[in-house]
């Protein structure tokens, strides 16, 4: 079996299992996000793996498209891939199809617990609507955030995919179609999603962290917008305008909301590029 990869460091311990099990990697397509493909590449150079950042056309992946004994495993990858002339193609997707389709589902399944688990499934035309290989349910526990989501399926993902390689003829043979009343499509968030503001209240606050955390809210700050990921939020019953500075030293910023304050980590505070939230 020979792997042609497409994916980002959100599955990358996946491309390391393919490694592990010592299957032929002819090629690994990656999202050049540098936040997001760091880990893939470090991978990738420590392995000798032939990587590119360039949208795959089907002239580049012309050698591949019509051999039989190739396998196109996609994890996380931003691009629609030309599939139609591929026999074997596969699609990890951290949500319990055919729930929670889309490029971006662990930010709404914070909201929608039951949807959370990994699927995989074969790659078609339609977005997330192949039939399902192997999948598995997974619990959202009252504390979770996108990180630890992302960790789960990350696990989760690594043990069904080598489960889906050890009999992989069989359950390709017999996928189960996915059952289209039963789905749901959740597109990628606007971005005023992660927009916070200053007069809501700490639960507000918190589930936002929860849910951007791990790629950083949004918040007003000296007339500018910022992105923020080391963000604490407490409870604290207090007379100060909302929006105002009640503490800084060199290295924190506490700024007052409705029941409490947030306490931002200087260091973690990056200008966001627009003032227009989408």
């Amino acid at each position: 079996m020979k792997i042609v990869y497409f994916g980002s460091d959100l599955f990358s311990n996946c491309l390391s299992l393919l490694i592990k099990i010592r299957l032929n990697i002819e090629l690994v397509f990656i999202n050049d996000v540098q936040e997001n493909a760091s880990f893939i590449k470090r991978i990738c150079r420590t392995h000798n793996i032939v990587y590119s950042t360039e949208r795959p056309s089907v002239v580049t992946l012309k050698e591949y498209l019509n051999d039989e004994q190739t396998v196109f495993v996609v994890a996380d990858y931003g691009y629609k891939l030309p599939i139609n002339e591929i026999k074997y193609a596969i699609n990890i997707h951290p949500s319990l199809l055919p729930k929670s389709r889309g490029p971006t589902p662990l930010t709404y399944i914070i909201d929608n617990p039951e949807n959370a688990g990994v699927s995989i499934h074969k790659l078609t035309e339609k977005l997330d609507a192949g039939s399902i290989l192997i999948q598995e349910k997974f619990e959202v526990e009252d504390n979770e955030t996108i990180s630890s989501l992302m960790v789960k399926s990350q696990l989760l993902a690594e043990t069904l995919l080598e489960e889906l390689l050890n009999n992989f003829n069989e359950l390709y043979n017999n996928a189960t179609p996915q059952l289209e009343k039963l789905a749901s499509f959740q597109s990628l968030p606007p971005v005023k999603r992660r927009f916070v503001n200053w007069d809501q209240n700490t639960t507000q606050f918190s589930h936002a962290l929860r849910q951007y955390g791990h790629f950083g809210i949004l918040i007003s700050l000296d007339n500018a917008l910022y992105i923020a990921n080391d963000v604490e939020v407490t409870t604290f019953s207090h007379d100060f305008t909302c929006g105002s500075v009640i503490f800084e030293d060199a290295l924190i910023k506490s700024i007052a909301i409705n029941d409490g304050y947030v306490v931002l980590s200087k260091r973690s505070l990056r200008l966001y590029e627009s003032r227009v939230l989408n």
